[in-house]
């Protein structure tokens, strides 16, 4: 006869120590899933907002007009295109300057070229400090228009540490040509280049001049997410599906998760319309 006693081990296992081990692995998984859960994401609202000067469709001038578009929205960055800075046809106003004050934001203003008297270019807004500011000019040497891609590096609350300022980012605004498909190729090839250096997170916004079926958007997809999906963003989708040119991106290595992406529906203040997306950090 076979000894009784390997079958009483057995039986003592079978009843007594795989349901503790299954206990315990199934109370390891639920802390772990827990965990995750409670670990706290920065949460950031970033605009992007061809501003046309603050001329509006009806032709009228009128930065308060502006100002309370982006209020409206309450973006913790935006990235603004053709800004004026103390120009003839704007008054004098730096308008970078003044938004933010408007508005209760950091700004910075970047020149593209010099214009009726003063200069014309790009211009960031951020909740948070900006901590490092630079412009630099896009490639080609000769084109229609200078365009450049400016970049700040902010620091933002960490949820973990929120007495403390322990998070970094890069956020980056451009404004590619409008004319010519060349120059739009080395402008893009230079702003990858420039951008994929890093392990600092960064998003990317701008008017890009080119439609998302353009051979440089898809190629660009390559290192970049595109934070807009046409296919939920309804004011895309009914109003000009193949029509976008104006973009918010992140690199595909980098931490984010879209957790909201739209257009918003006003046609009066520019010839644009701003877009917004919410992201997760």
């Amino acid at each position: 006869m076979k000894p009784k006693t390997h079958s009483a081990l057995w039986m003592f296992i079978a009843v007594f120590c795989i349901p503790c081990i299954c206990a315990i692995l199934s109370k390891t998984a639920r802390t772990e899933e827990t965990r995750t859960e409670k670990t706290p994401k920065t949460i950031l609202r970033i605009m992007c907002y061809n501003i046309h000067h603050g001329r509006g469709m009806d032709d009228a001038v009128n930065l308060e007009r502006t100002a309370n578009v982006i209020k409206e929205w309450k973006p913790d960055l935006a990235a603004l295109q053709e800004v004026d800075k103390n120009t003839q046809r704007t008054n004098q106003t730096d308008q970078a300057k003044r938004l933010g004050e408007m508005l209760g934001m950091h700004s910075a203003f970047g020149k593209a070229i010099d214009f009726q008297g003063g200069e014309y270019g790009l211009a960031i807004l951020s909740r948070f400090p900006i901590l490092e500011h630079q412009m630099i000019l896009l490639p080609p040497e000769e084109q229609q228009e200078q365009r450049g891609l400016q970049i700040v590096e902010i620091a933002i609350p960490d949820p973990q540490h929120p007495d403390s300022q322990e998070r970094r980012i890069r956020f980056a605004n451009t404004h590619l040509s409008h004319s010519s498909q060349a120059e739009r190729t080395a402008q893009f090839a230079k702003i990858d280049e420039i951008l994929s250096v890093g392990n600092m997170p960064i998003i990317l916004a701008g008017d890009f001049n080119a439609r998302p079926a353009d051979d440089l958007v898809v190629q660009f997809l390559k290192n970049w997410r595109d934070t807009v999906d046409l296919e939920s963003d309804g004011k895309i989708a009914a109003d000009r599906p193949a029509g976008r040119i104006d973009y918010i991106f992140f690199r595909t290595s980098d931490p984010f998760t879209v957790l909201e992406s739209r257009t918003i529906d006003d046609r009066i203040t520019s010839d644009h319309m701003p877009i917004i997306s919410v992201l997760a950090l």
